[in-house]
């Protein structure tokens, strides 16, 4: 991953270049971009059958990449990453030397937009009026990842210069430690579960238009998170997750990981189960459930946050 580098800057003006530098360098992993577009073409009437050109329509990017959960280091300072899912539909809600709150605005419409900047070997790649979607990854022995996808106007890739140390400032990003006992601690319907995995994707809300006097990303449409849960299996009588999928019960759950104020990462979330499988790893009892999401009321936005304490 040398010679690479992704910035990402909230924009003051939709779709005006925010101009990022070394202060918005992202820690991002897995980064990939994709750039976006439909070809329309006729169907003339004519001799012959060869091919013809075709026309280019709707032009615009897409990135996506990874970023450690974890929080700044100091309670009530927000995480570096907080620029990049305030564009993806969350809110931010700060406490002063206490806590940094992200939960789903109650209308995305609303959500930031950002300018983003991929620098890759040579080339400069940018996207303008980006804004993106957020799930979460989760597996016991791994860092703790947030997941981006975004899409944005497309601009003319350029050349750039050879990457330098001076062109990245990674102060105060942090690295996330793997989930493990003595770190992290999961409960599910006010049971601890010897979580192996918790994956929650975003539904694709990022619409693109590009019409006579509009050309925007906006996020429309349902807004819905799925995923999985596996565990170790826990005795019937305490946790009895074939009748909670049968009662389709909305489930609170709560995972908490690192310790120390300003480093303690909390996710909470209401999930319904689906269908309980059982199997085995390396010989012992495991479960997997599918799960989604779901506010407490019809007009709730309460169906996950992540608390930063």
């Amino acid at each position: 991953m040398d010679r690479q580098l992704l910035l990402i800057k909230q924009e003051t003006t939709y779709g005006t270049d925010a101009a990022a530098a070394a202060t918005d360098t992202v820690m991002a992993e897995a980064v990939r971009l994709a750039l976006l577009g439909e070809r329309i073409k006729g169907d003339f009437a004519r001799p012959g059958s060869a091919n013809v050109l075709s026309h280019l329509y709707g032009e615009h990017a897409e990135v996506s990449f990874e970023i450690p959960l974890a929080a700044s280091g100091a309670a009530g300072t927000a995480p570096k990453w907080g620029t990049a899912i305030k564009a993806c539909g969350w809110d931010q809600t700060v406490v002063a030397s206490t806590s940094v709150t992200y939960a789903p605005l109650f209308n995305p419409l609303t959500a930031d937009s950002v300018t983003i900047v991929w620098r890759d070997a040579r080339r400069l790649h940018k996207l303008l009026g980006a804004r993106g979607r957020c799930g979460l990854k989760l597996q016991a022995g791994q860092r703790p990842m947030l997941t981006f996808t975004f899409r944005g106007l497309h601009a003319a890739v350029a050349a750039g210069a050879e990457l330098a140390a001076a062109d990245a400032t990674f102060t105060g990003w942090n690295d996330a430690r793997p989930v493990a006992q003595g770190r992290t601690s999961f409960a599910f319907a006010s049971q601890n579960l010897g979580l192996r995995e918790l994956t929650l994707d975003q539904a694709d809300n990022i619409t693109f238009r590009d019409l006579p006097h509009q050309q925007n990303i906006q996020l429309l449409g349902a807004r819905v998170w799925t995923g999985k849960m596996r565990a170790t299996t826990p005795q019937v009588g305490t946790l009895n997750l074939e009748s909670l999928w049968k009662s389709q019960a909305n489930n609170v759950f709560a995972l908490v990981h690192e310790s120390g104020a300003g480093n303690i990462v909390t996710v909470n979330g209401r999930v319904q189960i689906g269908q309980p499988e059982y199997g085995r790893d390396n010989g012992e009892d495991v479960v997997d459930a599918p799960i989604e999401a779901v506010p407490a009321s019809l007009t709730g936005t309460d169906e996950l946050a992540i608390v930063l304490t």
